[in-house]
């Protein structure tokens, strides 16, 4: 991403909204497609909602605490000169995306009819073509001070044989892509049954947990850097992917049928975003994203659990 940045001149924003989000988000897409084309009964369509739904979820209770962590074991190791996330208010964009149109997902579920699904999923997919286009004219500066890819810094290949390890590790990538989202499938609708637990409501914590891994550690890395707009806008980006795409997508290949659990985690996801907006207005992260962050997550769980 920062390649990209470099060598095209884009803006460093619109790399970390957009472009970044769109990459890390395959596992996810895969376990989707998995649950719902393989488990297409009411088990397999509830894993590939909670998959969409948990996403924004997981990274605004458990992923921004531990950017903040990573923040200060940045600051002790001289990688950062402050443990504050100091972020360009070209992020309000994203945010504002979330906070106003995240809820809609809930509309057609108390309406039950597919001619709402299909016009929310459409205003949804129109709401995000509208935000690339707003983070491409506000997309900020390009990274100057990129070092190269670290491959190839270590091997120096021709062009062709470049592609053809490229192809490779894509094909590998994508095969064990598949394996893994057969095995988490399975694995959380055999756990809903043996604790008697919602299947909606654990997918909601535990795909995301795992799919979100990609995304997360290039915030993680980004914020070690001090590049804390990128860090951000790689998180709320993906926010964005899933408060807009994918439910899209979901409303029109599936029931759409949500639960208490669901609605929760919409809340929560609501309630972390609006105060961040506040702060990204401002130009700071603080710490009170963190904490609020993790009271929704005990919250949730406790609601989950209830029934054990």
């Amino acid at each position: 991403m920062e390649y990209v940045s470099s060598r095209y001149r884009v803006g460093a924003s619109f790399v970390g909204a957009v472009l970044s989000p769109i990459l890390t988000s395959f596992p996810e897409l895969v376990v989707f497609l998995v649950a719902l084309l393989l488990y297409g009964n009411v088990s397999g369509e509830d894993v590939a909602v909670g998959t969409v739904i948990g996403e924004p979820f997981v990274v605004s209770t458990i992923i921004y605490p531990i950017i903040f962590v990573i923040a200060i074991i940045g600051f002790y190791l001289h990688y950062r000169s402050d443990m504050v996330l100091e972020v360009d208010r070209v992020l309000v964009a994203p945010f504002i995306v979330v906070v106003a149109f995240f809820p809609t997902v809930l509309l057609p579920a108390f309406m039950n009819s597919p001619q709402v699904r299909l016009v929310i999923a459409v205003f949804l997919l129109v709401i995000y073509l509208l935000y690339i286009y707003v983070m491409r004219v506000r997309q900020g500066l390009a990274i100057e001070d990129y070092e190269g890819l670290y491959m190839l810094r270590i091997i120096r290949t021709s062009r062709l044989r470049e592609q053809l390890l490229l192809a490779t590790q894509l094909a590998i990538s994508v095969a064990l892509l598949f394996v893994g989202s057969r095995v988490m499938v399975e694995g959380i609708i055999d756990l809903s049954r043996s604790l008697m637990l919602n299947v909606m409501g654990l997918s909601i914590i535990i795909v995301p947990t795992a799919t979100v891994l990609p995304e997360s550690i290039t915030a993680a890395i980004w914020t070690l850097r001090g590049r804390d707009t990128m860090a951000i806008a790689a998180l709320i980006g993906e926010k964005v992917l899933y408060s807009t795409v994918y439910p899209a997508i979901a409303l029109i290949v599936t029931r759409w049928s949500l639960d208490i659990e669901a609605l929760i985690s919409v809340i929560v996801v609501e309630a972390v975003s609006s105060i961040m907006l506040y702060h990204v207005v401002k130009g700071r992260l603080t710490w009170d994203v963190a904490v609020i962050g993790l009271l929704g997550y005990i919250i949730y769980m406790l609601i989950l659990m209830r029934g054990i």
